[in-house]
């Protein structure tokens, strides 16, 4: 859904993003293993893995923090007056911060195209969202406060996802105003490798477990006969092929120099 000239801001861990704006695994890989061969020469880690030649806008790691660039680049967008726009994706805790309410304010005002993209994971850092926030949409529910439409879509539902982006990305399009999508999601494992999950039920958490988007797709393509169980396959293979060698680039390529630390916190160009 994303084109030429538009600008993304994505979540702080989750690198597929990254992937979705067309930086190959192999500089993904490199920037996780802290190799020059990366997007940010190795220095700025997994976590803020981007490419600004492909919209990319990174992330902070102060969550929600920077909506504001999102908008900033949106207010781009419009002066452009491409119908291109920005998305800032964010999480359900993250939608109560600040910062985020002070981009929603100013897009609206501005009459700004972003896409705000919530997901609800249901749970945060060793907390219940469900318990914590006060409404059970915490980003879709306070969107009409902002006058921007908005959209609620289950997480494990990949074509209900992309039918409502897809209406809502043609709405920012044609009116350069803002719009919301949250999905409803449900963290499968904790906030960290470590985390023992104590503060919830393992039998819920392995009932969401089940319920895998991915294999939910997969039944419905071969259902609706889009794709053979054969091609399916093929793709699988494609992907876990493309992966190994992009571990096998990231392991052989060369550790950044000190030239290359100084040049990136210059926001030098070689």
């Amino acid at each position: 859904l994303m084109r030429q000239g538009d600008y993304f801001s994505g979540h702080h861990r989750v690198l597929a993003s990254t992937y979705l704006t067309d930086v190959p695994f192999r500089e993904i890989f490199a920037e996780i293993m802290g190799k020059r061969t990366a997007t940010a020469r190795g220095v700025s880690g997994c976590n803020h893995t981007c490419d600004l030649r492909k919209g990319g806008l990174g992330t902070s790691s102060s969550l929600g923090s920077d909506t504001g660039i999102a908008v900033g680049a949106a207010l781009t967008c419009k002066l452009r007056g491409d119908k291109s726009l920005a998305i800032k994706e964010y999480g359900d805790a993250t939608s109560s911060r600040g910062p985020v309410h002070e981009g929603m304010v100013l897009a609206a005002s501005w009459q700004l195209p972003v896409f705000f993209v919530s997901t609800y994971n249901t749970f945060g850092i060793s907390g219940d969202s469900r318990e914590l926030l006060p409404t059970a949409h915490p980003t879709a529910d306070r969107a009409k406060g902002y006058g921007m439409p908005s959209e609620v879509a289950q997480g494990n539902d990949i074509l209900e996802i992309y039918e409502k982006a897809s209406k809502l990305m043609d709405y920012i399009r044609e009116t350069g105003k803002p719009a919301v999508l949250e999905t409803v999601n449900y963290r499968w494992r904790g906030h960290f490798e470590g985390d023992q999950c104590a503060y919830r039920d393992e039998a819920e958490a392995e009932a969401a477990r089940k319920n895998d988007g991915l294999a939910k797709f997969e039944k419905e393509l071969l259902a609706k006969k889009v794709m053979t169980k054969k091609e399916i396959e093929a793709m699988k293979k494609e992907i876990a092929d493309e992966l190994d060698d992009a571990v096998k680039f990231g392991e052989e390529s060369p550790a950044p120099t000190m030239e290359d630390v100084r040049v990136m916190m210059l926001a030098e160009e070689n």
